[in-house]
């Protein structure tokens, strides 16, 4: 019979095995996080002063990579993955690391937290993802939902000439479904990828406000990871 594609889910599960990240419990963050949150940089002021004492919700926290960082700023931290697994897996990575954070299952379009619950957000390659029965916009409304009035969202989203993006079919002028992935994660998955800032700031309207974008053009070893970089905050 035909070979069935991993939903992205099953993928991700397969990626972050609970037997690795115990073995390994050791991770670093991802480079635009440390950046964004501890940089000094002329259109980009963080309060840092803030940090301590604040929580933050990380989306889609993968392999928990950046979870020690948040901790280590003096925030409260929690997180959101797709998968009982995962969360399980990378829970028992944290308490390896003496990490205290409090991590849940849930989705872009479905955070299991009340109304204005975070004071940041974190979406580290993650708040792209489109759900079944569900656009881009919901997911932009859903995280507003949970941040408090003036909390900041830290996110990547990819640019229309990212790896997994070429050859993707296109339902519109925002939404993609994959057909190749070199790594074999995401085929079938459908993300919003962006041609320009301008398109990221529409996407992003009435919710957020103050937009900063950068950018991150990277080819590492023949995966062209062409991002955006930006932090809002929520009107």
């Amino acid at each position: 019979g035909e070979r069935r594609t991993m939903t992205v889910a099953e993928g991700y599960q397969s990626e972050y095995r609970p037997e690795a990240l115990l073995d390994n419990p050791h991770c670093y963050p991802v480079e635009f996080v440390v950046r964004s949150y501890l940089g000094r940089y002329p259109s980009l002021k963080m309060d840092k002063a803030r940090y301590p004492g604040s929580t933050v919700l990380d989306l889609g926290f993968g392999d928990g990579r950046n979870l020690p960082l948040l901790r280590n700023m003096g925030m409260r931290v929690h997180g959101i993955e797709i998968t009982e697994g995962i969360v399980q897996a990378v829970a028992g990575r944290m308490q390896k690391l003496q990490v205290d954070c409090t991590l849940a299952v849930g989705t872009n379009a479905d955070i299991p937290y009340p109304d204005m619950t975070f004071d940041h957000v974190l979406a580290c390659h993650s708040l792209y993802y489109i759900g079944p029965g569900t656009c881009f916009a919901d997911n932009v409304r859903e995280i507003e939902r949970v941040m408090k009035p003036g909390a900041r969202l830290v996110f990547s989203a990819p640019m229309t000439s990212a790896y997994y993006i070429q050859g993707a079919a296109t339902a519109d002028d925002r939404h993609f479904i994959i057909k190749t992935d070199p790594l074999g994660i995401r085929e079938g998955a459908t993300v919003a990828a962006f041609a320009d800032d301008d398109a990221i700031a529409t996407a992003f309207a009435p919710h957020f406000t103050d937009l900063v974008v950068g950018s991150c053009r990277d080819d590492y070893f023949g995966l062209a990871q062409d991002m955006w970089i930006a932090v809002a905050t929520k009107a």
